[in-house]
């Protein structure tokens, strides 16, 4: 019997928040809506997210597509960035601002750490301390807002606090908690020894609840507010990266390439990989959002935007670039082709990933002339994004020829993923998925929606050749890297 009711997926994200309209029939999307995060941001740089702004936007809009849906909405699945966060009393009144993810207020408290401790906390969560994850979030605004001795207050985070608004639960799903440095990701479950470490009190972490558990329902009064005609499941999806590779389908095994401004690959695992290297190349553990699935997670602080850096930097228009990236692309094809005129490019124009995460860390480009032609510098771009992910790629032990599914506007770009294909010596899957986040966070709550079948729009499969040309630059390339790090302060441990 078909399921004639709808679904409201909310995506949280940095800078747009978007709410669509899902038939549980068919996965169709009956109306979406769009409008800007709403955040504070001061003249020093500090941003919050306006949680109490972002409740009054989506009550309208939940109102509006409730009101024009041609079938009764009975869910509602919410998805959001991880991090950010803040402490309500039993009241449920907002006690502290809400950082943003990205915030460093909280930097300060990682130089208390010592080394055993940050071994600890690695083993305990499978995550090397950093600013941005909630604990750092959390002291910050314990000792701003005096908050320490407090025995009645809650950490929340953002979908969270949207649940206790529309049904009265405190609760925190499982993913994002595992972004707190305070889980026991091998456990699934809040650690003691973890928060102590950080300074954080036990008693402020909320009860923990999986994607595939009910989180609440919504209230009468809310209900009666926005014009809901039956009772309406609310679920949390969990942390946005995790819900888009749910809508994917993966599983265990599967490597998945996120691309944008930044890129970031994502493998799936039956359990957390804790071990002293993925230690020492600071790559992060998760709990997935199906059964006792995990994530290992690194991300590279430049992508996409090393193209739109180019075409700023060296003044190229678009259709400069347009037919540079052809040219490129066209000698790339060649039999003759060689690196041996490529200028070395090492992309740190915004910070270094894994294996050696700095954000202080700088770009690096050598050897330009003045006779440079345009397709050259793109060259030498998009080789030296594609060094850096085989870089980074190593950290991750995957078997060799295992495909990699690529999924934003990398997709686009068959030069890229070519390139990619030929260093990692393996096919590169580009799938064109729009939207991954919310339909992924329908899946979530509406398990038995049949999604259409995920369609590859191309398959790039290595060329020995070219992957034998692209090793040969990669000894120069990691040469450039070494004596970049050695300036910089770093003493690498990789080759």
């Amino acid at each position: 019997m078909p399921d004639y009711c709808a679904a409201l997926v909310i995506d949280i994200g940095t800078t747009n928040c978007k709410v669509s309209c899902y038939s549980c029939n068919d996965a169709s999307v009956l109306e979406a809506r769009k409008f800007p995060t709403p955040k504070n941001e001061s003249q020093t740089g500090e941003v919050d997210f306006d949680i109490e702004a972002l409740w009054l936007a989506l009550r309208r809009v939940i109102a509006e597509l409730v009101s024009s849906s041609p079938y009764p909405v009975t869910n509602i699945s919410i998805a959001s960035f991880g991090e950010s966060g803040v402490f309500v009393d039993k009241k449920g009144t907002l006690l502290t601002p809400m950082l943003a993810w990205y915030d460093r207020r909280g930097e300060s408290y990682l130089s208390s750490l010592n080394e055993q401790e940050t071994a600890e906390l690695y083993a305990i969560t499978g995550l090397p301390p950093h600013s941005n994850y909630s604990a750092f979030k959390m002291r910050w605004l314990l000792d701003k807002y005096s908050l320490h001795e407090r025995k009645d207050i809650c950490w929340l985070h953002a979908p969270e606090i949207l649940l206790l608004w529309l049904t009265g639960e405190r609760k925190t799903e499982v993913s994002l908690a595992s972004r707190t440095l305070c889980l026991d990701v091998t456990r699934c479950t809040w650690s003691r020894k973890a928060a102590a470490i950080l300074g954080i009190p036990f008693t402020v972490l909320a009860p923990l609840i999986t994607p595939d558990e009910v989180a609440g329902w919504v209230t009468p009064a809310i209900r009666n507010e926005l014009g809901m005609s039956h009772e309406v499941k609310v679920t949390l999806a969990g942390h946005d990266h995790m819900v888009g590779a749910r809508a994917l389908q993966m599983q265990p095994g599967d490597v998945l390439n996120s691309t944008g401004t930044t890129e970031g690959i994502l493998l799936l695992n039956t359990q957390p990989t804790l071990h002293s290297h993925a230690r020492r190349d600071k790559l992060a553990n998760g709990c997935y959002s199906t059964g006792r699935t995990f994530t290992l997670f690194a991300s590279l602080p430049v992508g996409g935007y090393a193209f739109e850096w180019v075409q700023k930097t060296f003044r190229l228009t678009d259709e400069e670039t347009r037919n540079a990236l052809e040219k490129a692309m066209d000698n790339y094809l060649q039999p003759s082709w060689s690196a041996d005129q490529v200028p070395v490019f090492i992309p740190h124009l915004r910070g270094s990933g894994s294996p050696n995460k700095n954000r202080h860390a700088r770009g690096l480009m050598y050897g330009l002339t003045d006779s440079l032609p345009p397709e050259t510098l793109l060259e030498s771009v998009f080789i030296g994004l594609v060094m850096e992910f085989a870089h980074c790629y190593e950290c991750f032990n995957i078997p060799a020829g295992k495909p990699v599914k690529v999924i934003g506007p990398a997709v686009k770009n068959p030069y890229w993923l070519q390139l990619k294909a030929d260093m990692l010596q393996c096919p590169v899957e580009a799938i064109a998925f729009d939207e991954a986040v919310s339909v992924g966070a329908l899946l979530i709550a509406c398990p038995e929606v049949e999604l259409p079948p995920i369609k590859l729009t191309a398959r790039y499969i290595p060329d020995p050749n070219r992957s034998a040309e692209l090793k040969i630059f990669q000894r120069q390339w990691l040469s450039f890297y070494r004596f970049k790090l050695q300036h910089e302060g770093v003493n690498t441990e990789h080759p």
